[in-house]
This record gives structure tokens, sequence and C-alpha cells, in this order.
């Protein structure tokens, strides 16, 4: 028997564990913070043994495998919820946590209640009442009774060839006596058919994949390097196939942060990793800088890997066990995911943006609206939309609950990826027949420019319903909208005036390409004349662990890409999403308002 901790829907992997703590050397540091925002009791009272029921969309938010394993530590034996955002789930069944899903629970128990549970049979006993829950997925249930992903790892042959161990892809049965119809692939699965080395694969269908490329950052690297170094046949499948980038606390703010991040160097020096970078600007933007490629299937340690989808290729953001894993053995396990189609038609208005597109969806389809699914972007308005816009839009779709996005290599892509010396892997596109979960028709005429209320990225509303609150700091920055197109479009709205006398106005470029650009054609000296504060590439205020960190009851205003509550800094504090235009007119009015 274990006591029951009882959490409404939509707990982020913010309030499990803040981002100030995940670059503790051990998890063991890290578990003494759990739930710290969220429910001060919790570390008070927590035994081994306990439980976790929820409600909806349990572990949204950051790919931080952190979140899963501080439960863990802390001795909590599973956790049970209606829904769970992907890769919590994900993460939680590779380190050997049971996360279940059951209906009826969360109704029928009370914080504190007593229950046990039969894994073997799928059933929870609770205030005199048996409760039937959801069995996981034969693949995922082979991992746990592995005892995690990593057991796997020290049962390879480190003589072999090939380190990946030999298991089947799994694949839909064909009818007795007769074989599966031939059907039309969407693009999503088509790449991950080739990565798969098979000729279809479809919805529902878990296969393993070879991985075309594997991005970590400083938020994690520091735990997978320690799990390697305790693997009992250590070795790297492909060096050529990894990128390591410095780019969240850049520079350094603390000891503790600057071994993490020591240790990360110091690796990738020892093992010869050939693609380090440090102080060149955010993962994600540096990754389509320098690295994907139409049609390629890349993992990424930091949930807005989908943003790859803007160059055709199929990014998933994953956990620090799963990277371990693809980093040793070169490949890993993909369940195909449903697809859902939007149709972009005509024009975005003059003042409205591809992140008043993007928020619009989400606000539309629900912060779960799109999980463990590929949201697709076609149509004659895609025509209208630059690189950046398509960066913007895929990059926040994980905050639908997406696996990945995805649009098309067209003309425009091409172009991009020619300019920075490369040549697309595959160039695909949905067939006239493939199946669709859901197709939705945009029109980009009617979009307007709107915020993200706090705490939550679905909580949309127009700037003009939020006119009038207002702000401490603003932040113009990030992988969402750091980018040269961004910073000059801001900058032609405050040339001549001046930021608010109240107001802390951040600038902060995506790369070093980004920055040498608005550099040279004099933007960066428009914000520094008007008062704003311009820093180096990095994460910054997005992930509120270093830079522009906000205080009790202060406001943010920012183009970041989270908004949970203590997501910038204090748990007491609030963040508004908004795009370029309407946080730099916030910034120099010193209150939310339109551009």
């Amino acid at each position: 028997m274990g006591r029951i901790f009882r959490y409404d829907a939509d707990v982020d992997t913010d309030q499990i564990i803040a981002s100030q703590y995940l670059l503790y050397p051990t998890i063991g540091e890290m578990k003494e913070h759990t739930f710290e925002s969220l429910d001060p009791r919790f570390m008070q009272e927590v035994k081994e043994g306990d439980f976790i029921v929820a409600a909806h969309n349990f572990g949204c938010g950051s790919s931080r495998e952190q979140a899963p394993a501080v439960l863990k530590a802390v001795g909590i034996k599973a956790v049970l919820a209606k829904s769970y955002a992907r890769i919590f789930y994900r993460n939680a069944i590779n380190i050997g946590l049971p996360v279940i899903i059951c209906d009826d629970l969360y109704e029928n128990v009370k914080d504190g209640d007593e229950m046990s549970l039969d894994l073997s049979s799928g059933t929870v006993t609770a205030g005199g009442r048996t409760f039937s829950c959801t069995k996981l997925p034969p693949k995922m249930q082979e991992i746990l009774d592995d005892g995690g992903l990593i057991a796997s790892l020290d049962r390879l042959d480190p003589e072999a060839d090939d380190p990946a161990p030999a298991r089947e892809s799994r694949t839909a049965e064909a009818p007795a006596g007769g074989s599966l119809p031939k059907r039309g692939m969407t693009m999503a699965e088509k790449i991950i058919a080739r990565a798969a080395g098979k000729d279809e694969v479809h919805a529902g269908e878990i296969h393993v994949v070879t991985l075309d490329k594997m991005m970590s950052n400083d938020g994690t690297t520091h735990l997978t390097i320690d799990m390697y170094r305790n693997l009992r046949h250590p070795r790297i499948a492909d060096k050529e196939k990894l990128v390591w980038i410095v780019d969240h606390n850049v520079p350094c703010d603390s000891v503790k942060t600057a071994a993490s991040q020591k240790k990360m160097r110091d690796f990738a020096k020892e093992e010869g990793l050939p693609y380090f970078h440090e102080g060149d600007g955010i993962c994600h933007q540096l990754m389509i800088e320098k690295y994907i490629c139409p049609g390629e299937l890349a993992f990424g340690a930091d949930s807005h890997t989908c943003a790859y989808g803007a160059l055709g290729a199929f990014g998933t953001g994953v956990g620090c066990t799963d990277y371990l894993y693809s980093m040793v053995t070169g490949t890993s396990w993909v369940m195909v995911p449903e697809t859902l189609r939007f149709v972009l038609n005509g024009k975005l208005p003059e003042k409205s943006t591809a992140r008043d597109l993007i928020l619009t969806i989400i606000g539309m389809i629900g912060a779960n609206g799109a999980n463990y699914k590929c949201m697709e972007f076609v149509g004659e308005g895609m025509k209208t939309l630059t690189m950046g816009d398509r960066i913007s839009i895929c990059n926040l779709c994980v905050e639908a609950g997406a696996k990945t996005a995805l649009m098309e290599a067209d003309e425009i892509a091409l172009k991009y990826l020619e300019e920075h010396g490369r040549q697309p892997k595959a160039c695909f596109t949905s067939d006239p027949d493939a199946k669709f979960e859901k197709v939705y028709e945009i029109d980009l005429g009617s979009i307007e420019p709107v915020v993200a209320k706090p705490h939550f990225v679905d909580s949309i509303a127009k700037v003009s319903e939020c006119r009038g609150i207002r702000i401490d700091e603003a932040f113009l920055g990030s992988c969402n909208n750091g980018r040269y197109e961004d910073l000059k479009k801001a900058a032609e709205l405050i040339k001549g005036k001046k930021v608010a006398d109240h107001v802390r106005f951040l600038v902060v470029p995506a790369s070093r390409e980004e920055y040498i650009k608005a550099l040279e054609d004099g933007v960066l000296d428009i914000f520094m004349k008007a008062g704003a504060i311009v820093m180096n590439p990095n994460c910054s205020v997005c992930w509120g662990s270093c830079q522009g960190v906000i205080g009790e009851g202060e406001v943010l205003i920012s183009t970041g890409t989270r908004n949970f509550k203590g997501r910038a800094g204090h748990k007491g504090s609030f963040v508004y999403l908004a795009d370029a235009l309407t946080v730099t007119a916030s910034a120099v009015a010193g209150e939310i308002t339109e551009a």
C-alpha cells in the first residue's frame, strides 16, 4: 500500500523540477526540489512506494528526463493519470518508472488515500474499490520488464559490428488468407519508412530506425555522460552523427553549472566528437543552419527539436536515456504517429505573424490536441511564409503535444539549404490517398495578434483583450523568435523611441550568424539607443535559469516558448507569450499593447 498524491490536469515539467535545478550534477541533489513550486509539502511527506494520481496531460512541457527521474528517486512507485504528455511518458518508461493510464481513478480518490497496484493485471485498489487500467503496449512493457532501456545496453556484445540489439519491427497484421492493401503514406510515415528500411509503414506501428542526427545540449548532457560511463561496454556508434551544443546557460552562471558544462566539454574532447559548439547560439537554430537536411530523422535532447520540420526533416525531442541508447547503437524505436494536416490558405495580415498563427492553432486544438501526433502544414499559404516563419511554426508544435511537425521542402526551403551549403537527403510529400486523422483549413487572413496568458500556452486571447496590463520585463529572442527578420521588424518599430523607464527589455539573437546580420545592418544599434539590453546568443530568459530571471509578482511579456508557472523565475510571477512586434510595442508602452 502507498499514499496518493493527487494533482489536477496539465502538471508540467517545470512544476515537477524547475529549470534552475536541472544543471545540478546529480538526480540525488535535484530531487530535494521536486514539486517545489506546485506542492511544498510533497518532499516533507512522500515515502517509498507512494503514488501520484493526476488528471489529463501529466508531464507536459520539456523533454527533461530529470522530471520522471526525480519522481522515481524520491520513491514514487507509479504515476496514474488520464493522459500524459508524450515525451514524459516515454522518458518514464525508459528509466523504469511505470506510467499508467487509468480513466476512472482521478475522480474516485482523494489526496492522502491509500492504494495498491498490481502491475501484472493492471488493477488498482483504493477506497475499497477496484479499478482497471490500460495496459502498456508490448514494446513499452518489455522495456519496463528489463528495468529500463539502459539494461538492454549492458547486454550488448562489445565485439559486434552492429551494436543495435536485434528486435523486430511491429507492423499491422494481415487478415487471414490475404495481404494488407497498399495505401498512400504521409510525410511522417515516409521519413520513418526510409529510416526503418521499409517500403511502407503506417500510424500505430512500432519500428526500429537508424537515426541521421543526434543533438544534445547542456540541459541534460551531463547526465547522459554519467550513464555512458556506467555502461559495461561503452561505445559510440557514429561520432559524425552527434552534435553537442552548450546553449542554455551561456556564459556559465554558477559553480554547479560550470561543473556540468566542463564535464560535457571534457568528454567531447576525450572522445573526439567533431561537432561541438559553445557560444554559437541556440541548439535548434544551429542545427537548422548547419546540419539538418530534408528527409532526415533526428533525435534531440530538447523538446523543441520539432523545429526541424521547417526543412522537411522529422525532428523529435527525447530524454537523456533515449539519447544515450541512440548514441551507443545508432538506432531507436519509433511509434509511427497519426498526422493532423493544416491547410494554409491566403496571406497573413500586415500586423500578424507566423507566431500569432501557431499560437492561435494551439489555442484551437489545445495543449494536448496533437499528443503523439505529427502536425503537417501544406497549402498555397505556405508560399507566403519565410524560413523564419516556418521555423517559428514548427518549433511551437510541441506545445500542442506533437511528436513532430513537418512541411514540404519546397523552393524556399531548398534555397535556404543551398545558401547554407547542403543538399537534401530526400524531399517527401504526402500521397493523395494518405490517411490523416483530421484536416484543418486555416485562413491566414483571419489571424490576429494574440497572447498566451499565464500559465498555459493554449490560454489564448487577442492582444486587445489584455491591453493595459503593466509589465516589468520584455524578452525578444529564443529559438522561436530570435532571428534577424524578427529583430529587423522589431527595430523598425522601436527606432527613435525609448524603452519605458520601469521595463527591462532583453534582446537576444538566436545564433552568432543571426547576431552578425543584425549587427552589420545596424539593428542592434537601434535597440541599444532605445535602452534595450542586447545579450549574446543563448537560451536566456526563455528557460528561466540564467539571464533576466523575474521576481515575485513581476510580469514578463516574451517571445519565448513557454509560460508555465515559475517558468521564468519566481513561482509567483507571470509570463505572457506574444510575437516580436507585440513584445517590442509593450516594452515601449510599459504595458501590453498592440504594435
